[in-house]
């Protein structure tokens, strides 16, 4: 037993060094990937090399050795890539030595180079647990009792069949100890990872981070740390504490938080205030926590600080300017409205809620603009809005929000609403009210003045009637419309008899009081809608009879010389001794060649002479003869 022993230990010594060699290796520390796993192909490989030439030779061209082990090593952690390099490193040494046991040699090669890679893939890059690695090993061991088999038993066979339970457990302790080494390793790799990784964390972290052991100095500090403290550097807080830097006061707060957080061992996040002399003061919001070891022992005390003076100024610039926003709305004489995108109301003031008092509990925020409007119809605040219109008024309404505009509208009390609304970037509107009740009534008012003074121009001072100036528009519009339509159009001219005398006789005062006499008499008989009486000039007046026929503008005429008869007005002057007055009637064909308004004047002014030859106190037109027959008598 003293070959086989000696030649045992030596393979374990080889198989010792190469792990040794792999975990010191320069590519080992690096970050895994195909590159590396070929690398650890190449070390295993050549492990297991170095093992094949310190082999048990039991026949002639049969050997027997550990290569299965850092075979195995290199398709556990290589992979497949490290498995193939270091199977066919060992395989083409198999194969220069050749045998007997050249085949069996790299069946055994291959099996056990396969069996590595599967754990690799099994393992998917984690640190194989005790059964795992267990398991692996004893697959390993059964592996090599596979080819102890396999060997014939002449010559020393039998020696390595009697020793095959020892051989086997040899290969289980080696493997399952070259695996624990292995894993270790990548175990602490990874520890290392993760801890570069926090450093890397701590140390990049924008604000304040410390340990503290219970004493309250410092064991570990990033260099925002040093920042806030206005240090040199992190290492420059190591073994000191806040007394070294803050003032006393300071100091003793800030020391005195910790010791109550210790003492209660729970974590508690404060708000801290510390300051150096002739400085601004820094707000900070600090969370401190304990700090233990595995076994649950306070060792420390974990501190991380955020800098809140920033924040807290713009806090007080926002709350100072909420007040004075808040104050501008109560203080502004309009009413103001916001809707978000959903147009629910975001906020709104009290003149708002004011100008609607019979909505006004709607009118608050989170109320949705729809049933705000629909409440407003239902309680009457809107005037003017029929019952059947009520929702395409709404559909309207909640359009027009979605969209820059101004809208006028009454309320139920009579006062009138101006909305002016602005869309916001966020999809919302913002919406001005304003009471423009009295604007309102100035403008009716002022329109109404102005009515009343375009009456005045077109109107006759002494008689109330129409002056020349509307009587010549009217008679174009009312020619105009008689040729568009194809209806009728009659005029009357008319002359009060013998005025002149009237004047010279009684005098002028007397004259007009005379013609306003016979402009109301006139007025009485344009009454229907449409007819126009005017001052044509002096004594002169004119009746515009729309719709009336030359033969009914004689019978009308006729009325009304004989109503300014009836008023009895005393004319010594005349020879009728009352006042009277003469009429042309003209009537306008709409049929026969187009006529201009001063035609057709001319036309009445020719009967008005006529009458005035016949004698005065008369009525002539081209119907005149024809009426006169038709009636029996004289007019």
């Amino acid at each position: 037993m003293g070959p086989f022993l000696n030649h045992v230990l030596a393979n374990c010594a080889i198989i010792l060094f190469v792990i040794l060699a792999w975990t010191h290796a320069p590519f080992s520390a690096r970050a895994s990937g195909f590159s590396h796993q070929i690398k650890t192909g190449i070390v295993f490989g050549l492990g297991a090399l170095a093992v094949m030439l310190r082999p048990l030779e039991i026949e002639p061209g049969i050997y027997i050795d550990l290569r299965t082990i850092p075979l195995a090593m290199a398709g556990l952690i290589g992979g497949w890539p490290g498995a193939a390099v270091a199977a066919a490193m060992t395989g083409a040494y198999r194969l220069w030595l050749g045998g007997a046991g050249a085949l069996p040699g790299l069946v055994v090669i291959s099996l056990t180079a396969a069996i590595g890679a599967l754990g690799s893939v099994y393992l998917a890059r984690r640190v194989a647990h005790y059964a795992e690695i267990g398991l692996f090993s004893a697959v390993i061991a059964l592996g090599d009792l596979f080819v102890i088999q396999l060997l014939p038993e002449s010559g020393s066979a039998p020696e390595i069949h009697d020793a095959a339970p020892l051989w086997i457990g040899i290969v289980f302790v080696t493997t399952f100890s070259a695996c624990l080494a292995v894993f270790a390793e990548l175990r602490r790799r990874v520890t290392e990872q993760r801890l570069q990784m926090y450093e890397a964390v701590i140390q990049s972290l924008p604000e304040s981070l410390n340990v503290k052991d219970l004493a309250g100095q410092f064991v570990l500090a990033n260099p925002a740390t040093a920042t806030l403290m206005r240090a040199s550097s992190a290492e420059a807080l190591i073994g000191k504490s806040d007394f070294d830097f803050y003032p006393a006061s300071v100091a003793e707060t800030l020391r005195a938080d910790e010791t109550a957080v210790m003492e209660k061992g729970v974590p508690l996040t404060i708000e801290q205030t510390v300051s150096w002399e002739n400085d601004e003061p820094l707000v900070l919001s600090t969370l401190k926590s304990p700090l233990r070891d595995k076994s649950g022992n306070l060792i420390g005390l974990v501190t991380h600080n955020r800098d809140l003076t920033e924040k807290k100024q713009l806090m007080l610039a926002l709350a100072d300017s909420e007040r004075r926003v808040k104050a501008a709305l109560s203080n502004m004489a309009d009413g103001l409205i916001m809707f978000d995108a959903d147009l629910n109301v975001v906020l709104c003031n009290e003149q708002y809620r004011g100008m609607f008092p019979l909505t006004a509990d709607l009118r608050v925020p989170g109320a949705q603009a729809r049933v705000i409007l629909e409440g407003a119809l239902a309680r009457g605040e809107f005037a003017g809005i029929p019952a059947e219109r009520a929702s395409e008024f709404i559909d309207g309404a909640m359009a027009k929000l979605r969209k820059p505009g101004v809208v006028e509208f009454p309320l139920y009390d009579g006062r009138w609403v101006e909305s002016r609304t602005t869309p916001t970037e966020d999809g919302g509107c913002l919406v001005v009210c304003s009471d423009i009740t009295r604007s309102k009534r100035d403008e009716q008012e002022l329109r109404e003045l102005n009515e009343k003074l375009e009456e005045m121009a077109m109107t006759d001072g002494l008689t109330n009637l129409l002056n020349r100036r509307a009587f010549d528009a009217s008679l174009a519009a009312e020619m105009a419309r008689t040729q568009k339509n194809g209806s009728c159009l009659s005029l009357l001219l008319i002359d009060v008899d013998r005025f002149k005398a009237y004047n010279d006789t009684y005098g002028h005062t007397a004259g007009d009081e005379c013609l306003r006499q016979i402009a109301k008499a006139v007025r009485a008989t344009a009454r229907r809608r449409g007819d126009r009486a005017a001052r044509y000039g002096g004594e002169e007046m004119a009746v515009i009879l729309p719709n009336t026929s030359a033969q009914d503008a004689l019978v009308i005429a006729d009325e009304l010389r004989q109503r300014v008869r009836s008023l009895d007005l005393r004319h010594e002057a005349s020879e009728k001794s009352i006042v009277t007055i003469s009429v042309g009637v003209a009537a306008f064909d709409p049929d026969a060649s187009p006529k201009t308004p001063d035609q057709f004047v001319n036309q009445a002014d020719e009967a008005l002479y006529s009458a005035k030859a016949a004698g005065r106190d008369a009525v002539r037109g081209e119907q005149w003869l024809a009426l006169q027959a038709r009636k029996g008598e004289g007019i």
